[in-house]
């Protein structure tokens, strides 16, 4: 008996003093937090998605450990490199984009290490999916290679159709964008840029490939950002199917990239061959969506959209800064057409 109690009063001291001896993390008047109380906490806090952020946190750790094991020799820091750069280009330049994400608290090594993983997804999904010749031919129809376009964004309806009208009359479009258009990410251009399929908010893209050459949507164009006003400058040419398949393949994988399902299923593959051990019980839910093939999992969500989110995003920067390209991992797009198949269902019934 007694032997029992030393043994408790033991193990009970040695509990206090790892408690005690835990690294501290912030401190108030009130008291100390430890590292080891914020540790419990994250474990047993439940996010809206139903996981806790500890289970969120690990998993993400997870992944991009699985990622970087799978495909970092793929993806080399000069692949990197030329993806910040064209991420760059819509802002001035990799000074002025490191600028301005300064200003959201971020630096450029955060950008490279989610185009990092970015691109690992990427290449992930290429060995998971195949594209037919379909879908290439398909892709081949919609191809605009090498097309200008210029936009004006407002956020006001009525000013949009009186810029078009205004258009109409004969004025200026560069004059008209320095003056009105929300997109700064164009200002310096005169709102032109390359129109490349896939990079783009579906709206914006559809609107623009159904104009001529010189021609001006008479309608304004409504996306999430606001109305657009939409010029064609300059249609391009292309070449052969043959000559375009590299291209087409790689704008139908940026189409996959914006699927969920793909995505979870790519990366559910890496997971499920990584054989993964979590020691902590109150983590172990942290893969579990990725144990099964995403169809053998009914009424499941495919991968976590906060998570889908961190692994996806590209440049981690504010979206009204280049208001017309589309984030590979935006996550008001998805949000809405959750909102809009909910809609459906509940007409449907």
């Amino acid at each position: 008996m007694k032997k029992w109690l030393v043994g408790a009063m033991a193990c009970s001291g040695l509990l206090l003093a790892s408690c005690a001896d835990s690294a501290e993390v912030a401190s108030t008047e009130a008291g100390r937090i430890r590292e080891d109380d914020l540790y419990e906490r994250m474990k047993n806090e439940v996010t809206q998605s139903g996981m806790t952020y500890g289970e969120q946190m690990l998993q993400q750790i997870l992944l991009e450990d699985i990622l970087d094991h799978a495909y970092g020799d793929d993806v080399s820091d000069e692949d990197v490199e030329a993806e910040l750069e064209r991420e760059a280009e819509p802002y001035g330049g990799l000074e002025e984009f490191e600028e301005m994400i300064a200003m959201q608290g971020m630096s450029a090594d955060d950008v490279r290490d989610s185009i990092r993983t970015s691109l690992q997804v990427r290449a992930a999904i290429s060995d998971s999916v195949e594209i037919t010749d379909e879908e290439i031919e398909e892709a081949y129809e919609n191809y605009a290679l090498d097309s200008t376009v210029a936009h004006i964004l407002v956020e006001d309806l009525e000013l949009a159709e009186q810029l078009i009208e205004e258009l109409n009359d004969g004025a200026d479009f560069g004059e008209l964008v320095a003056e009105h258009t929300t997109d700064t990410g164009t200002l310096e251009t005169n709102g032109e840029l390359p129109l490349e399929p896939g990079r783009f908010v579906p709206e914006f893209e559809e609107a623009a490939l159904e104009l001529e050459e010189g021609e001006i949507t008479q309608e304004p164009v409504e996306s999430q950002f606001g109305y657009h006003i939409i010029k064609m400058v300059e249609m391009g040419e292309k070449g052969t199917l043959e000559e375009e398949r590299d291209d087409l393949e790689a704008m139908i994988l940026d189409n996959y990239m914006q699927d969920q399902v793909v995505v979870q299923e790519a990366i559910g593959e890496l997971v499920r061959n990584a054989n993964v051990q979590i020691s902590d019980e109150d983590l172990t839910g942290a893969m579990e969506q990725f144990m099964q093939p995403a169809g053998e999992q009914p009424g499941q969500e495919a991968i976590d959209e906060d998570m889908l989110n961190e692994l996806l995003e590209e440049e981690g920067v504010d979206q009204d800064e280049d208001a017309v390209e589309e984030d590979v991992d935006s996550s008001d797009d998805e949000e809405a057409d959750v909102e809009s198949d909910d809609a459906e269902d509940e007409s449907d019934e």
